[in-house]
């Protein structure tokens, strides 16, 4: 099942526009980016600490003993859209998908944007879930991409990861 997760980040890049990698520093259990003033602490669950790991295009990302995989990418100073066209943006360069969910949610104090979707690598089932929030002239998306049957048991691990991304205005530099 993890060479199904490995395998997919080609396709998981392409659908992850390259961002604007800034600084992003731990401290004690958050990692903040300063530049673009916001922090989020690493996901938790019972299985297992995630393991920060490197994925080409993400400002931070993570990956749980099982190869589940959640990515944080943040862009600033570049002219935005509205929050589900920046949404819809992820799916690009998806030939195959089934969006089985879409909706507003709240993060960060503002109104994001959910969205599930059922895909394919190599035929084996992969579902993505995709929250993204346009604030502060800043785009952010967080993705979590697991094998399907493996989705169920990490999504509540995903939505308390992104329920705590939150801005830390003192830091908020350019």
């Amino acid at each position: 099942m993890r060479a199904v997760i490995r395998r997919t980040h080609p396709w998981l890049l392409v659908a992850l526009a390259a961002g604007c990698v800034g600084p992003v520093v731990q401290s004690g259990g958050l990692y903040r980016h300063r530049a673009h003033g916001y922090a989020v602490s690493a996901p938790g669950g019972t299985e297992g600490a995630w393991a920060r790991v490197e994925v080409e295009g993400a400002t931070l990302a993570f990956r749980s003993p099982q190869a589940d995989t959640v990515t944080l990418t943040s862009r600033c100073g570049r002219p935005v859209a509205g929050v589900q066209l920046m949404a819809r943006h992820l799916l690009i360069g998806l030939a195959e998908r089934n969006v089985v969910e879409t909706h507003p949610v709240a993060i960060a104090g503002s109104s994001g944007w959910l969205q599930v979707v059922d895909t394919s690598n190599a035929g084996h089932p992969v579902r993505l879930k995709t929250i993204t929030l346009v604030a502060r002239k800043c785009s952010f998306d967080l993705v979590l991409a697991a094998a399907g049957p493996r989705f169920a048991e990490v999504e509540p691990v995903f939505d308390a990861w992104w329920g705590g991304f939150h801005f830390v205005t003192e830091e908020r530099g350019a």
